[in-house]
């Protein structure tokens, strides 16, 4: 199976579903992510080109935890997704033609980041000029999803997931996202999927929005 994962800036991939990422490697499935920005407000001391080197290199550290085959940085600017929807779409395009994907993640639209929000639109108007057919599966990262039809168990790579997040260390100062990724897959596990950890989605149509 090739699975793709958009991500709006590094660390959303390993946030939103890095526990399932891993799952998917250790099956021997491609796995490729594709960063829309490089996060560089994230690092608001330093220029945007250092800031964007520091996160790249911790989104490849990430990555090389997760098991994860191939990254594409689109570098569209942080925070205004969503006004740069179609140059985002016309770069994903022919990554979304070479890697021919059956399987995409995305940030689910009711997210409260805007360029969350956005990711999908990019997705939907990439997607429309190829002959691309796959399942989407949307992520919670900021916001938690309030419906879900898939839930995938990630207790036995949850320490793997927290050593990926980790890898982001530029961003771990201003928010405990060890703590919030922990508790969050830790009440989807005991609530929805009666196990430690777990990783909840929405599937979305690729034809109009959720």
């Amino acid at each position: 199976m090739n699975v793709l994962v958009l991500a709006p800036h590094p660390d959303d991939e390993t946030i939103g579903c890095g526990g399932s990422v891993c799952l998917h490697a250790r099956r021997g499935d491609r796995v490729t992510v594709v960063f829309l920005t490089s996060g560089e407000l994230g690092l608001k001391d330093l220029p945007a080109r250092r800031a964007r080197a520091v996160r790249e290199r911790e989104a490849q550290a990430a990555a090389k935890r997760l098991g994860i085959a191939r990254l594409h940085f689109l570098r569209h600017p942080d925070w205004f997704l969503g006004e740069h929807i179609t140059a985002a779409a016309r770069d994903l395009r022919p990554i979304l033609l070479r890697e021919q994907p059956d399987l995409v993640y995305a940030p689910h639209e009711a997210d409260a980041h805007p360029d969350h929000q956005a990711t999908l639109s990019v997705l939907r108007s990439a997607a429309r000029r190829t002959k691309i057919a796959c399942a989407v599966r949307a992520y919670e990262v900021w916001t938690p999803l309030a419906a879900f039809d898939h839930v995938e168990d990630i207790s036995r790579v949850m320490t793997t997931k927290l050593a990926a997040l980790r890898e982001h260390r530029s961003q771990l100062s201003e928010f405990d996202y060890l703590r919030a990724v922990r508790g969050l897959n830790a009440f989807r596990g005991e609530l929805a999927a009666r196990c430690r950890f777990a990783e909840a989605f929405q599937t979305v149509s690729l034809g109009t929005p959720a």
